[in-house]
């Protein structure tokens, strides 16, 4: 009897077990009925979508409120577009909400709890993006369908890419951080009739992520706008137009976009600050090089090519101005200021050769001890000296000639013009005549020959000595020319490198 009692324990047991198992297996599983399969999902979705209205909102009463709760998440950050501030990225937006007319009963579909349908053909917020910048609304880039489950609970999650429209503010460029705004919002819906909610209904905002540690797909990183923090915020606001009483939900996605300057640091700002520092050096080439205006020539050569290299990065026509391009257009002005100064200098150093003596108060305010070059750290500079310029000074100082002052016109003494024409003859007269024995007989007067040969060799050595003399004034007023283009370069040197800091650093 016991035997019997066990055995028959065991078969039921065994027949419970397979009944589950059998259970299971067949759950939405094609069943016998009427002598034909029948299949649990297809026939529940006939039955949903038989008289379904989409145009109507899943309400019981008009006066309800369908209830959507979403969640943004970004995917990638597209493009953002300078010429034509635009924004484009690719997002996720789960929408939730509650439909009663796709509910239905597990028992009487094989236990199937939840089935996927178009989204075409059911009723769906109809969120849209407000500052669109195309014509064409944000494209979904798949077929899109929804997730249904028996309690009518409906889940809808599409990936769009956007393009939104993103005032730029380019003057902090290649540093430049950008704000864009996604706007969303029912267009026909007021709030009184769908009323947006986040997931997280305590909030008012909330985080849009951009991370892989948040989200189960890989992150692609922009080359050349990341995303400040990895995040956005997303906050919920009633904005009321004039055509409706009841308010409108909006809402708001803030996006905050740091471009990568590795690239634009060493393509246009290294260059632009080498070659404004390049400026001032103009002036530290010798005046009477001719490679001096052929270098600011190169400088505004090489300002043009990188201006054209800095048109392709950020587009000209765009409303605001980055100040590196104010940069350029500064550092070009230097450089075309610097070329006109280097000729003006130039000319300057080169009026010597014209027999142009240096003015008084130019010497005493550029050339003298107590003048500027003395501040400006230029060593002193002294006369020509030449083989016999020693002996003649000396002489000419023993009758109170002073040669050096010949140049300047000091006085009643003869300029360098004057020495060069008649006034030569002044000059050696004085000289030899002092240079005698104090004999008061002329050499002319003597009537030998011998005395006429001596009175023949004083000419040759009156227009010998009057030219020595002629080139020694000469040269030292050459001299001075010089001198007074090298003080004048000097200074300029310090006033355009002082120009180049005050620009660099009121625009870098």
């Amino acid at each position: 009897m016991a035997v019997l009692t066990l055995r028959c324990c065991k078969a039921v047991f065994v027949l419970v077990f397979m009944v589950l198992i059998f259970s299971q297996q067949c759950e939405g599983q094609p069943t016998l009925s009427g002598g034909r399969e029948v299949w649990h999902e297809e026939e529940l979705i006939k039955h949903l979508l038989n008289g379904y209205v989409k145009e109507a909102r899943p309400v019981l009463k008009p006066e309800d409120t369908v209830e959507v709760s979403v969640k943004f998440s970004f995917v990638r950050v597209e493009d953002l577009d300078e010429a034509t501030d635009t924004f484009a990225s690719s997002v996720f937006i789960v929408q939730v909400w509650t439909d009663p007319r796709l509910k239905w009963d597990l028992s009487k579909y094989g236990g199937v709890h939840t089935v996927r349908l178009p989204a075409s053909k059911i009723w769906i917020p109809d969120l849209v993006l407000y500052n669109v910048a195309h014509r064409e609304p944000p494209s979904s880039l798949y077929e899109e369908t929804v997730t249904v489950t028996s309690d009518g609970s409906v889940v809808w999650v599409p990936m769009l890419t956007l393009y939104s429209t993103c005032p730029m503010d380019l003057s902090n460029f290649p540093y430049d951080v950008q704000t864009c705004r996604i706007v969303f919002g029912s267009w026909m819906h007021t709030s009184w009739e769908m009323n947006v909610t986040f997931i997280s209904k305590e909030k008012a905002e909330m985080d849009v992520v951009l991370s892989e540690e948040d989200s189960s797909y890989l992150v692609h990183q922009h080359p050349q706008w990341e995303l400040v923090g990895n995040r956005a915020k997303a906050r919920l606001t009633l904005k009321k137009y004039d055509c409706c009483q009841q308010p409108f939900t909006l809402i708001t996605i803030s996006v905050q976009l740091r471009r990568r300057s590795q690239f634009y640091r060493y393509l246009t700002l290294g260059p632009a600050a080498v070659l404004g520092i390049l400026v001032p050096v103009v002036f530290l080439v010798p005046a009477r090089s001719q490679d001096k205006t052929t270098f600011g020539l190169l400088l505004l050569l090489t300002l043009t090519v990188l201006m054209s290299i800095l048109q392709q990065a950020v587009p000209f026509n765009h409303g605001s101005m980055p100040r590196i391009c104010s940069f350029y257009l500064g550092t070009m002005i230097l450089t075309s200021i610097s070329v006109v100064a280097s000729v003006i200098v130039a000319n300057i150093c080169v009026r010597g050769a014209r027999r142009k003596p240096v003015p008084a108060w130019a010497h005493s305010l550029f050339l003298g001890r107590g003048s500027l070059r003395r501040f400006l750290c230029i060593g002193d500079f002294g006369p020509v000296r030449n083989l016999y310029s020693s002996d003649i000074s000396a002489n000419a100082a023993a009758s109170g000639i002073h040669l050096a002052d010949l140049s300047r016109g000091e006085g009643n003494e003869p300029t360098l013009q004057e020495v060069e024409g008649e006034g030569l003859w002044w000059v050696t007269d004085q000289l030899l005549n002092n240079s005698a024995d104090g004999s008061s007989e002329s050499p002319a007067t003597s009537g030998s020959a011998e005395d006429k040969k001596w009175s023949q060799l004083a000419c040759y050595v009156k227009f010998i000595v009057g030219k020595m003399a002629a080139d020694s004034a000469y040269e030292n007023a050459n001299q001075e020319w010089e001198e007074l283009g090298r003080v004048i370069d000097r200074l300029l040197f310090i006033a355009f490198f002082a120009l180049y800091v005050f620009t660099a650093a009121a625009l870098l």
